[in-house]
């Protein structure tokens, strides 16, 4: 197990006299009648002509493989993923089907394009069977999963240009989420051994989110049980 400790939590300030001085005021005139802009649908479906979306640029294309979060869960975690799959289109593909029974949050691939396939209020099925550094089990109800388009074999590498997405996404989810650690699915995988990704993802390139980063097997999870012949 290797656990990089955090500094510090950046500050998040929430105006809240503010935003009750606003709904006060929308509440007590009558004459107010709130303009609310259309905002159309982002999700879109999968193309019949493949095309990355480009660095830094983002296309939601809904997976049907995700549920509701439990009620009253809070999102604190980001688990970290390989694909294995070695396209951005590809792993898309294996997320829309439902014969698959996989998704994940986001997708990012080699080049910093950015793919959504689960809403960040839903659940994805990412994890699988896990438990966190405390003790939590069944990471999903709690997580963000990030997919890396890499072939996990330690060979493959991760170009800047996904790694700093991997990094802004995380950070904007800091902004919407009480995130508190950013997780390897090595490290969460039950039992201990079960999978190694994101293998050999240069973690020291996350430091700057100032969060603690648990990845490598960790040693309190339970061993494989050995099948008896």
């Amino acid at each position: 197990m290797k656990v990089a400790a955090s500094s510090g939590k950046p500050a998040f300030v929430f105006f809240v006299p503010l935003a009750l001085g606003v709904h006060f005021f929308v509440q007590s005139t009558p004459l107010y009648t709130p303009q609310v802009p259309f905002v159309p649908d982002p999700r879109t479906p999968l193309p019949a002509q493949w095309k990355e979306p480009g660095y830094g640029k983002f296309l939601w294309i809904q997976s049907p493989n995700f549920g509701p979060r439990p009620k009253n869960a809070v999102v604190d975690t980001v688990v970290v993923h390989s694909t294995v799959v070695p396209t951005l289109e590809n792993t898309t593909r294996l997320f829309y089907d439902t014969k698959s029974q996989v998704s994940a949050h986001f997708t990012i691939g080699r080049d910093g394009s950015v793919i959504q396939n689960v809403s960040t209020f839903e659940r994805a099925w990412q994890a699988g069977v896990s438990m966190d550094a405390f003790g939590r089990k069944n990471v999903n109800d709690f997580s963000v999963g990030i997919e890396i388009v890499n072939l996990n074999d330690g060979k493959d590498p991760y170009p800047d240009a996904q790694v700093q997405m991997v990094g802004f996404v995380i950070h904007e989810m800091m902004r919407r989420f009480p995130i508190k650690q950013i997780v390897s699915h090595e490290f969460i995988a039950l039992p201990r051994g079960r999978k190694n990704d994101p293998k050999n993802f240069p973690w020291e390139k996350l430091k700057w989110l100032d969060l603690p980063l648990y990845y490598g097997e960790n040693p309190a999870a339970p061993a494989p049980v050995a099948k008896v012949p």
